[in-house]
Formats: C-alpha cells, structure tokens, sequence
C-alpha cells in the first residue's frame, strides 16, 4: 500500500471517530513517539506521543467541531513526497447566528516503518488573526485548543 493510500486509509479511520467517538482505532496508523504540531493559529502546539495526541484531538473536536457545523475537504491537493505526504485544503464551521469561519492549511504526515512519525498542521498567513476575531465575535462556550493552557 502506498503512503497515499495509508494516508487516505488514516483520514476514513479519523472521519469515523470523529462520528463515533471512539478514537482508538487511529492508533494503528501513528506511532507511539508520534509528534504532533499546530501552527500559525492561537491554539498552536506540539505533543508528543501517540496516547497524548489521540486525547489532544479529542479535546479540540468535543470543544470546538462538533459544537459546529465542519465542512472539510474544500479543494484539497494530496501528493506523496519521499516520506511524506503533503495537502492542502480548506475547511468551513459555522454555527447559528454566526457567519462562517473558513480556514486553508498544509497538513504533512512523515512516514517511518509504515507509521506517521511525524504530522504537522500549518495554517496559512493571515487565518490566525481572522480566527481570533471570528472566536471573539462568535465563538461564545467554543474551545479550539488541543491542550489546556
């Protein structure tokens, strides 16, 4: 299986747990020294570790994404790299009363044994700022960070 198609692989298995909540099957496809980073957003950070990551992003989809409507997948490029898998897309929340926040970002997944060692969300210039104003105006009871401060 190519690292395209792990990746995709990945991508189905997260979609489900985000459903479901049940986000242990991701384990299968990260390694347990994984480093996870956010960057160029007020709710940057890095962890390190399978178990860490995992609670991380389910810190921030119960405390953001799913007290809103996602969109994700907006115009999305994905190529293979060496060991890396790169893209680029766009997703959308909005929730009642609100107008709609939109965010663009690379993501890259870096490949060892078959496992994503590393993986790195980069959002572009300019989205950080948009988003604190968005989470000022409208983003009341809302919690995007992936650790508690």
């Amino acid at each position: 299986m190519s690292l395209m198609q792990q990746f995709v692989a990945q991508r189905r298995a997260f979609e489900a747990a985000y459903e479901d909540g049940d986000w242990r099957p991701l384990e299968a496809f990260f390694h347990p020294d994984v480093t996870y980073e956010v960057m160029n957003m007020p709710f940057h950070c890095v962890v390190q570790g399978r178990s860490a990551m995992l609670a991380a992003i389910r810190r921030s989809v119960e405390g953001f994404d799913h007290l809103c409507d996602r969109t994700v997948g907006i115009d999305v490029v994905v190529r293979e790299e060496g060991a890396n898998v790169i893209t680029y897309g766009g997703m959308r929340f909005e929730r009642p009363g609100a107008p709609p926040t939109t965010a663009r970002l690379w993501e890259i997944a870096t490949y060892r044994d078959g496992l994503i060692q590393r993986l790195v969300d980069l959002y572009d210039a300019g989205v950080c700022a948009e988003f604190e104003r968005w989470m000022a105006a409208w983003g009341e009871g809302l919690d995007p960070s992936y650790v508690s401060s």
